[in-house]
């Protein structure tokens, strides 16, 4: 419905002489219409006052346009558009009741995608920056699923490397632990990880002796030593397992788990062979790409022992993921400080393989921190994610503690997770985070919580109403549609071209924002139009709007990936 309207407004505007591209934005105030047209560009073209051009145009399109306006006149230098309220409810609440669950869905998209996130390191647990990246990842795949792309879910993850020499080094040194907690539960044992880590991560910045001790692991592992095999192995399937469960608590899955374990050899290879080419040059023992012949910065793709770099394993991985999969386009989601180190291995891998070029994109998001302090896996002091989790989900425990509500345990979670996941994707993914956890718990304001309490409202409403109320698909309109409710239908309306934008510019925030607003609306309405005591004409109409509201909020959350709960 908002694209027949812009349309006819670029139209209008045409006629009267506006040239270029036609932006609209929304009145301060509805009093002052529902879209309206900046003329300052126009006006200089014209060489008039931005006002008189606003007002020159609407009287010569005010008395041609169709029927869907009521009104246009000139406020300042704006042209103002009075949408016709009762054919703008008409055709919204036809267009949802004929798409339903499908409404917003594009088929704009062409090609396949790889949207590459997670990216967790073996033998270290998730952390807060760990949840942004799954959660940014899965709303992303989501969104692009809905513009009508096929997406394949990629998650890269590091199974080799001086961390895991490192927690290695560590578990040597509490053999004992080890070995009492094998049979103990996941939590304990990944815990454990934790702790091996730290303390092998501690001492190798501490000691000569063990940073040599801790490079000798390194090299057993790339070797696949039999002398340590046993315990990588092992503590390995003990983060997999760990990683399995996290991915699904959060809801989200992966198509394919790549692993730097299974591309560092050929990534080694690939590197050897495109020195005879000038792709690389030796340098000092190494193996470099020289990206400063580029306008970028040299780096290291072979050490000087001999291994790949994760720049290295990066080239062998590409080769892997376009030979698999043959996408259109690679989006790998990381933090923005990764942002140089990706361009050049964009640069080096596009010269191994030119097919590739300008088909890998980095998007990268903010860092993502408590409030009240700074992350450190060095020193194991990290805001873990499972913590965060079980922490939000406790807050949300004591809020709702008394209140008689079927499978509250499950309803906790989904309210949790909900107010976890909103909090970092109502951020635009480029900005940073101080993640507060009383404020994304509110059942009030902009949270993930606000916004499954106005779903649950909605329900409730339906409920009440009972199965025999015909709302669902043509209720009569009334005479007259109060603001409230055009309002809330307007938003209605916004819903298809937001979900397109969210997925062409890589940015859930989009959506979040806007649920929030299509939430106030919803308030709005639902304090000034009373809906289960108003008369039949009216009491139709109003459930027929709030069933398109629950259907749009949970469209939107499902694209966040966000579950609805049935009461709060």
């Amino acid at each position: 419905m908002m694209e027949q309207i812009t349309k006819e407004i670029s139209r209008l505007l045409g006629s009267a002489g506006v040239a270029g591209p036609i932006e609209l934005s929304a009145p301060p105030k509805p009093e002052m219409g529902d879209l309206a047209f900046a003329c300052f560009s126009h006006a200089k073209t014209v060489l008039r006052n931005p006002a008189e051009a606003a007002a020159e145009i609407a009287q010569k399109i005010s008395r041609s346009h169709s029927g869907l306006f009521s009104e246009i006149k000139a406020f300042g230098p704006y042209v103002n558009f009075y949408i016709e309220s009762r054919e703008l409810t008409r055709q919204v609440l036809y267009e949802i009741a004929q798409a339903g669950v499908n409404y917003g869905r594009q088929t704009v998209g062409r090609g396949r995608i790889m949207v590459e996130f997670a990216h967790p390191n073996t033998h270290k647990a998730l952390h807060i920056g760990h949840l942004r990246n799954i959660i940014t990842g899965e709303s992303l795949v989501r969104l692009l699923e809905n513009a009508g792309y096929q997406v394949i879910r990629a998650n890269y993850q590091g199974d080799v490397g001086l961390h895991i020499a490192k927690c290695l080094w560590g578990i040597r040194q509490l053999a004992d632990k080890y070995e009492a907690l094998k049979n103990s539960g996941l939590r304990e044992r990944v815990a454990f990880l934790g702790q091996a880590y730290a303390h092998g991560s501690q001492a190798y910045e501490a000691d000569e002796k063990v940073k040599q001790e801790i490079a000798d692991f390194n090299v057993k592992i790339y070797a696949r030593s039999p002398e340590i095999q046993d315990v990588y192995s092992t503590t390995r399937a003990w983060s997999l397992e760990y990683f399995a469960y996290m991915y699904e608590r959060l809801g989200t899955r992966f198509d394919r788990l790549y692993f730097e374990s299974e591309v560092y050899e050929r990534g080694a290879e690939l590197v050897r062979q495109f020195v005879a080419s000038g792709v690389f040059v030796e340098s000092q023992g190494a193996i470099i790409f020289p990206g400063s012949a580029y306008d970028l910065h040299d780096r290291v793709f072979v050490n000087s022992q001999g291994f790949p770099t994760y720049e290295g394993k990066e080239v062998a991985l590409a080769e892997l993921q376009f030979s698999e999969h043959r996408p259109d386009k690679i989006i790998h989601i990381t933090g923005r400080e990764q942002a140089d180190y990706f361009r050049v291995v964009f640069a080096a891998i596009a010269r191994v393989f030119p097919e590739t070029a300008e088909r890998e994109e980095h998007l990268t998001y903010g860092w993502v921190r408590l409030k009240h302090g700074k992350m450190s896996s060095r020193t194991g002091q990290v805001v873990l994610a499972e913590w965060l989790l079980d922490e939000i989900e406790g807050k949300i425990a004591a809020i709702m503690a008394g209140g008689a509500i079927e499978d509250r345990s499950e309803t906790v979670a989904k309210i949790g997770r909900s107010a976890v996941k909103y909090a970092l994707l109502k951020t635009d993914i480029g900005n940073d985070i101080a993640f507060d956890l009383d404020e994304s718990v509110r059942t009030v304001g902009d949270s993930g919580p606000y916004l499954l309490y106005i779903v649950a409202r909605v329900k409730s409403v339906l409920k009440k109403a009972g199965p025999g109320e015909s709302y669902q698909t043509a209720a009569l309109l009334p005479e007259a549609i109060h603001p409230a409710e055009k309002q809330l239908v307007l938003k209605l309306a916004d819903f298809p071209e937001v979900a397109s934008a969210a997925a062409q510019e890589f940015n859930p925030s989009l959506v979040a924002a806007y649920l929030f607003r299509l939430a106030q609306a919803f308030n709005a309405f639902y304090q000034d139009c009373p809906i289960l005591s108003a008369a039949a004409e009216q009491r139709g109409f109003r459930l027929e709007l709030c069933s398109a509201v629950g259907l749009v909020m949970e469209r939107g959350l499902n694209l966040l990936g966000i579950d609805v709960v049935e009461e709060m």
